[in-house]
């Protein structure tokens, strides 16, 4: 009777503990209706973040540079480093985990090779981390953003595109105004948002193997293996320099993406031979949008007509303000290359003239090779200076 007592109980233990859910660690300080215990608990429980000694977590208080080294590191499952650049890191409690990111360039620290592991982080300098982990800065694995506005962000800010592909990927927002402050600090809460954000994402670099541009779908060859993934519909996607769709993407291109815990793509950029609209997106870009890359292919087939229709206001404010006049650039635009010679020489003329002592007139006789003409006015031109010369010396008038 005992012995079926004891198998009973035994078995009652073992269904109890397999169905009922362990709690995750709650900090003192947090309270059960924080909006961040989701994010907070399980990196407690898995060591990538700790509380104080006093066992608090302090959720609001801004978390410094060494603080968030430790955890990304920890959620990269980096080992520590002995050796590092950063002058000022050798007695903080973090140096190796801090040294493994410099050593895999996601910390590249300040230009005085400091790293301030002390200092507070900034919004802008903990997303520049994730983007790196992310390889989101890699030349060719970076897809350029511009469509992203917040009222405090300027597109030449160092860490805008960064910014603007992260908050495209939804790992950050800006705030109800608008604003996405980059000079904030971030608090312990918020980055355990952001470390968890990191932790579901996965990177998958492969070649491409077949599209499916109707139902967003792509084959990746990854390690020999075919995978089918599912494409977002939000996802950013690239190929080179360009923005484009599947349907552009080349069979064999290099791959890189980014899936979410759905299991869907949200970031792809592919990266294979150049095409002549990958060379046209890069003279349009030097041309600051002046011409897309549509009228660029339309110029390298000399077919004028198709641009200037469309850009001669634009081409017009330009050339006026390199200082062109208003004839010249009516001359330009409608193509009278007679027309623009002529004027391009009394330009010259003009020029000439105005940086030295000769007369127009004698500077133009001289161009059109009228030698007797030129003589006629430099004999004048000298007698003319003579005369002055004397009358500002003489008595005469005095």
């Amino acid at each position: 009777m005992k012995k079926k007592t004891l198998i009973t109980l035994l078995t009652l233990l073992i269904v109890f503990s397999s169905t009922v859910p362990v709690l995750a660690y709650r900090p003192q300080d947090v309270k059960s209706n924080h909006w961040a215990l989701k994010y907070i608990s399980p990196l407690l429980d898995k060591g990538i973040m700790y509380v104080y000694q006093n066992g608090a977590f302090k959720p609001d208080q801004p978390i410094t540079r060494g603080e968030f080294a430790y955890s990304l590191a920890k959620i990269l499952q980096l080992q520590p480093a002995a050796t590092s650049k950063m002058t000022d890191i050798s007695n903080h409690p973090a140096k190796g985990y801090i040294s493994a990111l410099v050593k895999k360039e996601i910390i590249t620290g300040y230009p005085d090779n400091t790293f301030r592991p002390h200092r507070k982080i900034t919004r802008a300098e903990i997303i520049t981390m994730l983007g790196r982990t992310l390889q989101l800065d890699d030349e060719q694995k970076k897809i350029t953003v511009n469509s992203i506005y917040y009222s405090d962000l300027s597109k030449d800010h160092w860490a805008y595109n960064l910014i603007a592909v992260s908050t495209k990927l939804g790992i950050i927002n800006g705030y109800p105004n608008n604003e996405f402050r980059p000079d904030n600090y971030v608090t312990r809460a918020e980055s355990a948002k952001l470390l968890a954000k990191l932790a579901s994402l996965k990177t998958v670099t492969g070649k491409v193997v077949a599209t499916y541009p109707i139902s967003n779908f792509i084959k990746i060859k990854v390690n020999n293996k075919v995978k089918t993934i599912k494409v977002a519909d939000s996802s950013l996607i690239g190929r080179n320099n360009r923005k484009i769709g599947l349907k552009e993407m080349l069979v064999s291109d290099n791959i890189f993406v980014i899936i979410n815990p759905q299991n869907e793509i949200i970031y792809l950029k592919a990266y294979g031979l150049i095409k002549k609209e990958d060379v046209a997106k890069k003279v349009s870009n030097m041309t600051d949008g002046l011409l897309n890359t549509d009228q660029i292919i339309a110029i390298s087939n000399q077919n004028w007509d198709a641009v200037v229709p469309s850009l001669r206001q634009k081409l017009t404010m330009s050339l006026l303000n390199q200082g062109l006049t208003a004839q010249e650039v009516h001359t330009i635009l409608n193509k009278d290359w007679d027309k623009l010679e002529k004027l391009g020489k009394a330009r010259l003329i003009e020029a000439i003239a105005l940086n030295t002592n000769i007369s127009p007139k004698l500077i133009k006789a001289a161009a059109n090779k009228n030698w007797d003409k030129a003589k006629k006015l430099a004999e004048v031109t000298a007698i003319n200076g003579l005369l002055n010369q004397f009358m500002t010396n003489s008595n005469l008038f005095s």
